[in-house]
């Protein structure tokens, strides 16, 4: 079957796929070719990793019924069978991947093969992973200093000159031509976008970036990925594993205690000895010679302890408290950076009550649910019990990361666009407070949802197969050629659903129209040298239950140029994960055999246009070009640049019109003009730089000059103007 591309799916006031995923992007099918139900894996890979060093490939994302049952069935190391499968562990019920590699782990492309199931069909995927174990570095090469030291709000803040370090060589028999942060772990978890935090120049100077708030105090580990060349050697890559060490250091910022409140039962005759434990802290601040004491309690009592290295509260049996007694306690907190400590007021209240329930009357009413819909379900009347918290118990795979459970009120939820299959499912809660615990069954039945549909494609007319691999995509030498095209969609949507259409002009492309019955497109609005981008939304029925998916659809307006160029990719539509490198296909510049004086190069007119790009808090990143988008603006700045009309964030060639010397550390993208290269005039995005508290998630496009005399200055400037590639951004690619 086919692996269509991912429509931003939609289903009446929630988004269906919010999908995260790191690094590099594979992505496979079915094997068989003709299994008409959609469903695809994709997976991350392992770029930037060596020998020694240990990582964690995410569970996939997926399109269809919730995918279980994962195993591994495969592995080659450059081509060849690989039996020593001990350094790759598969959780069966996640998909995750686990790596443990040593220094006697061998180097090169490992390639992993998985199968699993999906509806009880079993799915085969060779080869769906790919990580990339490189060399370590020669040795000779260091960090000086080895380890930074800075303060948390010089951090967070934009004026305090922060450290640096300098990666160096011991003597002249090495040299390194390219540097890059490969990664960087925070307490065991590698960071999602290290270049928001850290950031290394062409010539090797690792900094901390400044005015990141997002950052949090404590250690962080980065490892490089280097270019190094040896005398009368070839240059080659290769990883430095845990070069640096950054500790970001601060006072105790914050201690919250969730909930902040608790309860405990007088002791009588008749209840006997009673105790209390709160919950762990949560803590912001370094954690070098860490502890926790109480600074007061109101009304006084020493019957309420704490952990001096937790922070938990506790009060021990026969403490005599009464009942209609509240307790509020302050917590001092210090540490190596506030020897004193920090007060954090009320932090916590403990209430003594006459009596604690235990639970009784617990259980659930039958749930059912439609597909893909927002469903809630708490527990039965009658219910008895106090300070009770729940947790699921051995939860069915194909519920994990569907359902939600409220921990204090013992709700179950699923949100809108959720994938949990059609079928029964029973769904076993534990309910526990300080006197006894009970489980529960909910017995949730899913029911087909008539509207469910996942995907659109309107396929392409460049030879791609399969078309739903590519973003639906068409290239047209004329106006009329545009408008005599009728674009058919090809859907999931189940037979006899109602289903309304509609097309909205997202860039050139005026005149657009669609059928709102068949949703078939006529194109207008042709614009020699140029693209177009549209916008598709179908809904399915009406109401709660209705689905609403949309896709873009591309089109190429591949006019010969006044010199009688043109400049064809194929596809013409690149589709970036932001997380990662990622390269177009070679462009073919038809009517023009000899291209090695041809230079093309990123230069005005940058536009980004959003789809489903939303930051940490919710509001969506900004359409428009980079003069009027605060998006743009910020990744123009990341890039070291306030100059909103400047090229040379997505540019090859530096301001002296050289070729950069480091195309990586601030360049978003850029047109490779490599001499001799085999991918030259391929278009490079760079991996973490489309960032700003949100990826993007949406469509950049800007125009290219080319001159084909060589010349890279003035020249190349006003050169004839093209608009051949839309990079469309998602994590799920």
């Amino acid at each position: 079957m086919r692996n269509y591309p991912k429509s931003i799916i939609s289903l009446v006031g929630g988004v269906a796929l919010l999908l995260c995923v790191a690094l590099t992007q594979s992505a496979c099918t079915k094997t068989e070719t003709t299994d008409p139900t959609p469903f695809a894996l994709y997976y991350t890979g392992l770029t930037d990793i060596g020998p020694s060093m240990s990582g964690t490939i995410a569970s996939p994302t997926y399109l269809g019924s919730a995918p279980y049952d994962f195993a591994i069935t495969g592995i080659s190391l450059d081509g060849t069978p690989y039996t020593d499968t001990d350094i790759f562990v598969i959780d069966a019920a996640t998909g995750s991947l686990t790596l443990n590699s040593t220094r006697a782990t061998s180097v090169g492309l490992y390639k992993i093969s998985i199968s699993c199931y999906s509806d009880g069909t079993r799915y085969d995927y060779p080869d769906i992973v790919t990580i990339n174990m490189m060399k370590p570095i020669p040795t000779g090469i260091s960090v000086l200093p080895a380890s930074l030291e800075a303060d948390y709000g010089d951090v967070r803040g934009t004026s305090a000159q922060l450290p640096t370090a300098q990666v160096t060589t011991d003597g002249d028999h090495i040299s390194i031509k390219g540097y890059r942060i490969a990664a960087a772990m925070y307490g065991g978890t590698p960071l999602d976008n290290p270049t928001r935090y850290f950031s290394i120049t062409g010539t090797g100077l690792f900094s901390i970036v400044g005015g990141n708030t997002s950052i949090q105090p404590g250690q962080y580990i980065i490892s490089l990925r280097l270019v190094t060349g040896a005398v009368d050697g070839d240059d080659e890559e290769g990883i430095f594993a845990d070069a640096i060490r950054v500790n970001i250091t601060s006072k105790p910022i914050s201690l919250t205690y969730s909930p902040a409140e608790g309860l405990i039962e007088e002791e009588t005759a008749a209840s006997g000895s009673t105790t209390y434990i709160s919950p762990t802290p949560a803590y912001v601040g370094s954690e070098e010679e860490l502890a926790y004491a109480i600074e007061r309690v109101e009304p006084a009592t020493e019957k309420i302890a704490i952990d001096p290295a937790t922070g938990i509260l506790s009060v021990a049996a026969n403490h005599g408290l009464t009942a209609d007694e509240k307790y509020i306690v302050s917590v001092r907190v210090a540490n190596k950076f506030a020897p004193d400590g920090v007060t954090f007021a009320d932090a916590f209240t403990l209430n003594v009550v006459p009596f604690i329930s235990p639970i009784a009357n617990f259980s659930y009413a039958a749930k059912q649910a439609t597909q893909a819909m927002a469903f809630t379900a708490g527990k039965a009347a009658g219910f008895v019990g106090d300070e009770v918290r729940y947790e699921f118990v051995d939860l069915p795979q194909a519920l994990q990361g569907q359902v939600s459970l409220g921990e204090r009120d013992g709700i179950v939820s699923a949100a809108k666009g959720n994938t949990i299959p059609t079928g029964t499912y029973d769904i076993k809660v534990r309910a526990y407070n300080t006197k006894s615990e009970a489980t529960a069954t909910l017995a949730l039945t899913v029911i087909e949802n008539p509207n469910f549909f996942t995907y659109i494609s309107y396929g392409n007319n460049l030879g791609l197969p399969p078309a739903g691999n590519y973003a639906s995509q068409y290239r047209t030498a004329s106006g009329d050629e545009l408008k005599a095209l009728r674009l058919t969609p090809s859907t999931d949507l189940k037979p006899g659903a109602e289903v309304k259409w509609s097309v909205k002009i997202v860039y050139q492309a005026s005149g657009t129209t669609i059928d709102a019955e068949t949703g078939v497109i006529t194109p207008s609005g042709f614009k020699a040298y140029n693209c177009g981008i549209v916008l598709v939304t179908a809904t399915a029925g009406t109401g709660d239950e209705a689905v609403t998916v949309q896709t873009p659809l591309f089109f190429h307006y591949a006019q010969p140029n006044t010199d009688g160029l043109s400049v064809e990719y194929s596809p013409f539509v690149l589709q970036a994960n932001p997380k990662n490198q990622v390269r177009s296909a070679v462009p073919v510049i038809n009517g023009l055999d000899d291209t090695s004086n041809f230079v093309m190069d990123y230069r005005r007119n940058f536009n980004y246009f959003n789809f489903n790009g939303k930051r940490s808090d919710g509001t969506e990143l900004e359409s428009g070009q980079v003069t009027a988008s605060p998006f743009l603006q910020n990744l123009w700045k990341s890039c070291g640049s306030s100059n909103y009309s400047s090229k040379l964030v997505v540019s090859y060639f530096g301001s002296d019109n050289t070729p950069k010397t480091d195309l990586v550390s601030n360049t978003l993208a850029y047109v490779d003009n490599t001499a001799g290269s085999a991918d030259k005039f391929s278009v490079v995005v760079n991996a973490n730089k489309w960032y700003d508290d949100g990826w993007a998630n949406g469509c950049f496009i800007a125009q290219m000059t080319y001159v084909n005399d060589g010349n890279t200055g003035s020249k190349l400037n006003s050169g004839t103007q093209v608009f051949p590639l839309v990079i469309w951004f998602d994590t799920k690619f």
